[in-house]
């Protein structure tokens, strides 16, 4: 590279910005989802040490306590759904502080794919939850058996991904 050279990128954000956004959500989603205070307070401080050193995975620990404070409070269709975007919200975020070095600056248009990753996410996850808490909710009315289809629902999605991952590895490529 010669000194009369440069680079140019498009608009830019600090490291900070996505570790930032990383305890602000998990701050939400604890005063969303988590009825009791500690729980909330574990989970902001478990997103903070998740923000400071990512290699500790300490973001799966906030996600903890907010399933801890769903599992505490009644079911509720908008708290679920709430859930359903703070948990990959958060998974994104983590998934990003991990390979973006302290100290460096992202290109916005580079975390375009993962923005549009968690739009598709969004848009089938949510559907499916209205769904199963719809049909969970009516289920529990009429009988106190509401486990037995979601976990054969559940099995079977995931048979359909374990056999797709397969068939998708075993291809060759042209």
């Amino acid at each position: 590279m010669r000194a009369n050279d440069s680079l140019q990128t498009g608009p830019a954000v600090s490291w900070l910005v996505v570790r930032g956004a990383l305890v602000a959500v998990v701050a939400a989603g604890a005063v969303a989802l988590c009825p009791l205070i500690g729980w909330q307070v574990a989970a902001v401080v478990l997103a903070i040490v998740a923000a400071a050193l990512p290699q500790t995975f300490a973001a799966w620990g906030s996600v903890g306590c907010l399933v801890i404070g769903m599992l505490i409070s009644e079911p509720d269709l908008g708290r679920a759904m709430i859930a359903v975007l703070v948990v990959q919200l958060i998974h994104v975020l983590m998934s990003l502080s991990l390979v973006i070095p302290a100290g460096s600056r992202v290109v916005i248009a580079a975390l375009r794919p993962s923005a549009l990753r968690l739009l598709v996410v969004q848009s089938i996850a949510q559907p499916v939850t209205v769904v199963v808490m719809v049909a969970g909710g009516a289920a529990a009315q009429g009988s106190a058996q509401t486990v037995p289809w979601a976990a054969v629902a559940g099995a079977g999605a995931v048979v359909a991904l374990a056999v797709t991952l397969v068939v998708r590895a075993n291809r060759r490529a042209p």
